[in-house]
């Protein structure tokens, strides 16, 4: 009998660690690159030319400007902050799996992709959607993908903290100008309704995400190395970047 209570214990830990790592790959599947990036381009695209509150009537009382509305300088706020950061993310993944800088004191190989999309993007959806109340919902789904990354073992804390802090420096600069004018543009029923649906499908039946294998080749081939340097070589101290041979050389 005792053996059969320790089996079962056994079993239910088992079971309870599965359940637990099947969440939070489900959570960290929706800061995939293939899954927010189309959101947010149809997300900067309803900013761009959906009309504001109030337009239908002031074209019918001829006002010249009745499309004019700030959201479509939210909407270039936001493009150029997701290409800025994004930009910034995919070099610093190059510059170590390539050519080793990273930061071992810290446990640092780059910024957290997921992170940084997640942070990036679901925010100012989330605002789209349901204005600041959907900002803290946006931020709340960021925060648990940001969490996911390191539980899983993808990322240290300094990397999902690092692609947190980009990712919201983009997302804060494109809300200090929408959140300035509510209302501008109002998102139809239908909007928050296929966000759900595709949040929820796409992680269920689309391939797993080979952006990090193109980062990996793009700095093989830049670097001219066969294999990209590891973090485990990055904590054991085996990885010496050009700049310091150079210096050794020059001793």
């Amino acid at each position: 009998m005792a053996g059969f209570a320790i089996d079962t214990r056994q079993g239910c830990m088992t079971g309870g660690n599965e359940i637990h790592s099947l969440f939070w790959l489900a959570v960290t599947r929706l800061g995939e690159a293939q899954i927010l990036l189309p959101a947010f381009l149809a997300g900067a695209l309803w900013l761009a030319v959906a009309r504001p509150a109030g337009a239908r009537g002031r074209i019918a009382q001829g006002n010249a400007h009745a499309h004019d509305h700030p959201a479509r300088r939210s909407a270039w706020r936001w493009v150029i902050g997701i290409v800025g950061v994004a930009g910034i993310t995919t070099l610093s993944k190059v510059a170590f799996l390539g050519f080793g800088y990273g930061i071992a004191a810290l446990d640092f190989t780059g910024f957290s992709g997921h992170s940084m999309f997640a942070w990036s993007i679901l925010p100012v959806i989330g605002a789209i959607i349901a204005g600041r109340g959907g900002v803290v919902a946006g931020v709340t789904l960021a925060a648990l993908i940001t969490y996911s990354r390191v539980d899983l073992g993808a990322h240290s804390w300094s990397e999902a903290i690092a692609g947190m802090v980009l990712g919201a420096a983009a997302a804060g600069w494109t809300l200090a100008d929408y959140l300035a004018h509510p209302g501008a543009v109002r998102a139809p029923w239908w909007l928050p309704l296929l966000l759900v649906v595709w949040l929820t499908v796409l992680p269920m039946h689309a391939p797993p995400s080979r952006t990090h294998d193109l980062v990996v080749a793009v700095s093989l081939k830049l670097s001219g190395r066969s294999r990209p340097y590891t973090r485990f070589e990055l904590l054991a101290g085996l990885i010496h970047p050009a700049w310091e041979k150079a210096a050794r050389t020059a001793r």
